[in-house]
């Protein structure tokens, strides 16, 4: 048994699941409480109109680019297209070749660029930016339905602890746990891999979370020895997620999640990965199948194969046609009429994004990232400047669905029905075909 101590609190885990669906361990405790107090959402009326048109939401997450990287050059967004570098310059936001380079963006990489808020230490190759000829189907999505222009990722980074947040609206602490080469290994860790040995990180008391928080208001200065605060942890925890919530209130789900080998966050949950909601972890190909068959869940989180995901130096322009194939196929389906896509990026892969975040608890916001709402019922040509997150699309899907926050961080965020219009006549699909992508 391992005894974690998290804020002063002792919780005990013994490593088992009993492999029941949807079985929440009765000593389950959150790492966060929820608040007492969530704030408002919309309003009854809109609520009940939004119940009545959406029936499905599909969470689409890909990789690590951000606002002013895709948009910056949008008309009507808070984008930009010059930066401000570390040493205090002023430089022009290069045009990016459709593969760029795979720039840091651990947690403490986010922290550094954010540097207390002056928004002026990215990694050097991080100041390029896409015109509208090199992303056009991700700029006619933009155009044609809803595009946000304050949403942030939920903590600094990384990847996989970023995609826990989408299930969790939390991550147990951990601000890591994909440090590959350390003691011999490539692999990342999870519930169902008992060889690895686990670099994952969690703060330990108050004192060092302040430490933290001065790091945050110093920039860059100080990291050192907030990083030698931190300690070890296997991760493999036990939290509640959004699955939970929807099994238990017979809602279908699934996650379609892309063979990618730090992102598979369920794996890192020991009462899902151990037990039969595991088996609504499926390929992502399965997910126009199911769109065909009929089948379509409730709520989907979708993710694609790691050659796909827009994650660095992999192809935009390949990226985006999966984008469109899937897409494609599900507005070509009934299931368009009542679906609401939620398209957005993980983190920020250490590029340049000038709108300082929020600065909402020890973790985050992280820097800005893209986010698009796609729907018959999403507001055309709109561009949404209510401030939101990963846990805002949670708080949308509770919101439809009828359910509880899972943290504070949902509990008190937007909840997306701003974006949509209810009463207008729906949109038509948008078919849109697949580019042929420059050569390598």
């Amino acid at each position: 048994m391992m005894l974690v101590c998290v804020l002063g609190a002792c919780v005990s885990h013994n490593g088992t699941g009993d492999g029941s669906a949807g079985a929440i361990p009765s000593n389950l405790e959150p790492a966060e409480v929820v608040s007492s107090s969530p704030i408002a959402g919309s309003s009854d009326q809109t609520i009940a109109l939004a119940r009545t048109r959406i029936k499905h939401i599909v969470f689409v997450i890909k990789e690590n680019r951000t606002f002013d990287t895709m948009f910056g050059r949008f008309p009507g967004a808070d984008g930009a297209t010059e930066g401000t570098t570390c040493g205090g310059r002023t430089v022009p936001l290069r045009r990016a070749p459709d593969r760029v380079g795979d720039e840091g963006h651990s947690f403490f990489d986010g922290i550094t660029a954010v540097n207390g808020g002056k928004m002026d230490c990215f990694a050097h190759g991080g100041y390029v930016q896409y015109w509208q000829q090199d992303i056009p189907h991700y700029w006619t999505y933009a155009r044609r339905y809803t595009l946000a222009d304050r949403f942030f990722t939920s903590i600094y980074g990384p990847t996989g602890i970023e995609h826990l947040w989408t299930f969790a609206s939390q991550s147990d602490r951990f601000i890591d746990h994909e440090r590959p080469g350390q003691f011999g290994s490539d692999h990342r860790e999870f519930c169902d891999d008992p060889l690895e040995t686990a670099l994952a990180f969690r703060q330990m008391a108050r004192q060092e979370q302040e430490r933290i928080y001065q790091a945050e208001n110093q920039g860059v200065q100080g990291l050192t020895q907030v990083r030698a605060s931190l300690t070890s942890r296997w991760p493999c925890f036990d939290v509640r997620v959004l699955p939970d919530l929807l099994q238990q209130h017979g809602i279908s789900w699934k996650d379609y999640r892309g063979a990618n080998p730090f992102v598979q966050p369920l794996r890192m949950v020991r009462h899902v990965r151990f037990s039969k909601m595991y088996r609504n972890v499926v390929d992502p190909t399965q997910f126009l199948q199911d769109v065909a068959a009929g089948t379509l869940p409730a709520v989907s989180w979708l993710t694609p194969p790691f050659q796909v995901s827009d994650h660095p130096p992999t192809s935009i322009c390949a990226g985006e046609n999966w984008t469109v194939t899937e897409l494609n196929g599900l507005m070509r389906s009934p299931y368009w009429s009542s679906t609401a896509v939620i398209l957005t990026w993980d983190d920020f892969g250490g590029f340049y994004d000038h709108v300082q975040p929020p600065h909402v608890d020890l973790y985050g916001l992280g820097p800005r990232v893209p986010a698009i709402v796609i729907s018959p019922w999403a507001k055309p040509g709109y561009i949404d400047h209510d401030t939101m997150e990963f846990a805002s699309v949670l708080r949308f899907i509770e919101t439809i669905f009828g359910l509880p926050p899972l943290t504070s961080r949902d509990a008190n965020t937007n909840d997306m029905l701003d974006a949509f219009d209810f009463t207008s006549p729906p949109r038509q699909p948008l078919i849109l075909d697949k580019r042929t992508c420059p050569a390598r």
